[in-house]
């Protein structure tokens, strides 16, 4: 296929190129980590386990799935022996009875206007050519609210631009 090695997740990161769990999810998940860290100390990071971007490797083990493959694990979260955890598993199967694809807007719709007081904050990525960012401008903007102040302000992390923020009016959600 034309994208086979890609990883649709994070199209900018290598991939593991063998038939191993690694080998879909783990640059996303390991970019996570180190973005959501960044202000926890080099030292701490490393006794938790997370990878630092510079030593990524792309096939490395999949934590997740090994630990939660264990069989301890397995009865404490009450998971069936049988299962085995695999990273982006498409084996779920969802019982739909009139399509395969349902919207979930009406229930972003359901949240922001039900008097829960939640914040609802919507990340889409430019690099994820899985759930793009097109294609969740399209549902979030379909969703009837009025745009509070300017759309796509800036929004910065330590003074570098880090995305674009859209709020809406009278609502707690937001478009990042």
């Amino acid at each position: 296929s034309i994208v086979g090695n890609l990883n649709p997740y994070a199209l900018d990161y290598p991939v593991c190129t063998t038939d191993s769990a690694a080998r879909r999810g783990r640059a996303q998940r390991t970019w996570l980590l180190n973005q959501m860290l960044a202000k926890v100390a080099p030292l701490d990071r490393k006794r938790m386990g997370v990878t630092a971007l510079e030593e990524y490797q792309p096939c490395e083990d999949d934590y997740a799935s090994t630990y939660l493959n264990l069989a301890s694990v397995k009865a404490a979260i009450h998971v069936k022996d049988d299962v085995k955890w695999e990273s982006c598993s498409y084996k779920v199967s969802y019982d739909v009875t009139d399509s395969t694809e349902v919207s979930t807007a009406p229930i972003y719709n359901y949240l922001v206007d039900g008097g829960y007081d939640l914040n609802i904050l919507v990340y889409s990525g430019d690099d994820d050519s899985v759930c793009g960012t097109i294609g969740t401008q399209s549902w979030i903007w379909g969703l009837g609210y009025e745009v509070a102040g300017k759309s796509w302000q800036t929004y910065t992390v330590d003074q570098q631009v880090a995305g674009y923020l859209t709020q809406w009016k009278d609502t707690q959600l937001g478009f990042l």
